[in-house]
This record gives structure tokens, sequence and C-alpha cells, in this order.
């Protein structure tokens, strides 16, 4: 294995309970003192909050967007209610309390969202501490999409690489981008939407027909090529997902010839992957949001020489978001026993899914 390269790929409500003898407050007016009060009930528990309003990305908050949060007030006075800063936005309120006992909050919404995605704020009164989250989008991590393989033209995902690839002109890169083409091609009755990275122009197709993930590529990584040589630069579509795979679910893309160097020479054999799924319905962070319907996944690269055995060159742990695709890729090779983590691939950004 001599070069690691640029490929394309894309492949990212709350309850609201109130005491039926709450107040709705949200004023500024004058007085002195400090409010005593709790974000949360007699056992100490939080109380639902209600979030109101549209997040869109690049939009900025209005008085549409707020949040209701229960509060129980020991004694009047003033008070301030609010959230740390996430993607962009942040909720806060403050004024003079003038009565005691629950009572409901109503927090501004500042800011403008930066990402798509779900997004999970803290909320601050006295010593209490209490969580709600927004959604930026739409429902499925922010996306339109409704599964794991957005084909929205022109939509992009922007991904960093943990040590950057060291690219054929001697260059780097730590940070690149995969774009959704107008493009599209049929092979074997699947459609196919051509993918595009920037800076460094690489694309490969994948396609969703009759509910299979589908890569027309080579036996590699997403975005990434490890084999030195493909013969006849030759193509496989395989699997390269499946949505409602059980967990320790297996399959085997179909094989083709490659070559990998030894330092002095080529060695010839036939290429493969095997998929397994390792975990459903995860949720992860990237971002400072919260991704939820991960599916994490498997890839082992196999390669048999000619007249040696089959054996893995190397695996990568794939995660995949609802409505985003992949979102992080690990890849790791096997030195004296031991795992070994060369290189980790991550979500930095995305729009328009």
């Amino acid at each position: 294995m001599k070069r690691f390269l640029i490929h394309c790929f894309l492949l990212l409500s709350l309850s609201f309970f109130v005491f039926s003898c709450s107040k709705e407050l949200s004023f500024e007016t004058g007085g002195t003192g400090t409010a005593v009060g709790t974000l949360t009930d007699s056992l100490g528990n939080c109380r639902n909050s209600e979030v109101k309003g549209d997040y869109e990305i690049n939009t900025q908050l209005n008085d549409s967007n707020y949040v209701k949060v229960n509060v129980t007030f020991s004694s009047i006075g003033k008070y301030k209610i609010y959230t740390d800063t996430v993607n962009g936005m942040w909720f806060a309120d403050s004024g003079f309390n003038q009565i005691t006992g629950p009572a409901v909050i109503r927090l501004k919404g500042k800011g403008m969202p930066l990402s798509s995605g779900t997004a999970d704020f803290v909320l601050h009164y006295g010593t209490s501490k209490c969580s709600f989250s927004v959604t930026t989008g739409g429902p499925n991590n922010g996306s339109s999409s409704t599964d794991y393989l957005p084909t929205t033209v022109d939509g992009w995902i922007r991904y960093g690489l943990d040590p950057a690839l060291t690219l054929e002109n001697g260059g780097s890169l730590d940070t690149f981008r995969t774009t959704i083409t107008n493009i599209t091609t049929t092979s074997n009755g699947n459609l196919y939407h051509l993918y595009e990275t920037t800076p460094t122009y690489e694309a490969l197709f994948f396609s969703k027909t009759n509910g299979k993930y589908l890569s027309k590529g080579t036996p590699e990584f997403d975005l990434i090529y490890v084999y030195d040589t493909i013969v006849n630069n030759a193509t496989i579509e395989y699997e390269y997902l499946r949505e409602n795979a059980a967990v320790g679910e297996t399959w085997e893309s179909p094989a083709l010839r490659a070559g990998v160097s030894n330092g002095t020479t080529v060695v010839y054999g036939q290429a493969k992957l095997k998929f397994t799924i390792l975990a459903n319905n995860e949720t992860a962070s990237y971002l400072g949001l919260s991704f939820n319907n991960i599916i994490r996944l498997k890839r082992e690269m196999w390669f048999q020489p000619d007249n040696g055995n089959n054996q893995v060159v190397l695996y990568a742990e794939i995660s995949y978001a609802k409505g985003i695709g992949m979102v992080e890729q690990k890849i790791y090779s096997l030195v004296n026993g031991q795992d070994v983590l060369i290189q980790r691939m991550f979500i930095k950004g995305y729009k328009g899914l």
C-alpha cells in the first residue's frame, strides 16, 4: 500500500407540562432583591420545556423563536434564566418576579443557526440546570432526506481528516467538501447520482434503488483509495449499507482484480469487501449537535494474492446518520495483534441536504 487519495462520497417534539396554577412571565420591570427559585420539581427532576418557532440554517431568530420553561419561585425579586450558546443560538430572559410558586418563563431566542441538526441546550437558573433540544432544518438530523443518501442537487458535506491526507503532488489535505451534482447514470437498472469532491474533483456514483444502498466503484473505503492499481480500471456494484439489517448481519461485495505494492513489486490478487452491522439507532455528537438514527458498520478490505491466502488489508468503522449519510469513518490496521487507528474522517459542516 503506497498511497491514500481522496474519493468522493456523500454518504447526516418536546412535550410541555404546566401546573394548573402556573403563570406565564416574561417582563423586565424594576425592583430590588434577587428571586430564589428552581427549574426542578420537589423531587429534583427537570420538567419539560416547550420549543416554539421554526429554526432554519443561516436564518436570524425572531420573536417567533422562544422556549417556555417551568420554574418554581420561593421568593420574589430579580431573576435571569439563560442557556449556553450552541450552533450559533442561545435563549435567555430576565425580569422581576412578583409571585411565588410555579410559573412559566418565556426565553427569547437569539442568534442564527449555523448548521442543520439537533442541538442540546442546558438551562441555567440559580444552582439548578435542565435541558431541551432544538432541531434545525427538519426532523432527519436537519435534512429533508428521509433516508441515508441525500440526493438534493448542490447539497454538500464538509469533512475533516486526521491526519491530513498526502496527495500525489506532495501536498496535504485536512479538509474537503463533497457536493451532490445534477449528473446521474443508470447501471443494471439502478439510478446512480454523482458526488464530487473539492478541491480534488474526484467522483463516484451512489444509488438507493429498491431499498438498497449501492456503490459503483472499487472495493475500498468511502472517499479513500488504497490499492495501488485496479486492473483495467474495473469497477463493481455493491451494497455499502443496509438500513434494516440486524446487528451482526454480514454480506460481501463481488471481487475484482487489484494490485498492492510490497515496496519493490506489485502483488496481484482478488479484492473484495465484507460488511458487518455493529449497531443501529445510535446517537452521537458532531459539530456540537446530537445526531440520531445512526447505523454503524464494519467494512473489511479483503485481498487474496495469487497463490496466497485471503487476508484483511485494512478495516474501518463507519457511521451513517439518517438524512445525512456518512458522518464518521475510522480506518484501522492490525499491527502485532493490536488495532491501530491510522485515519479518521469526520463531518465538519453541511447544507442543503
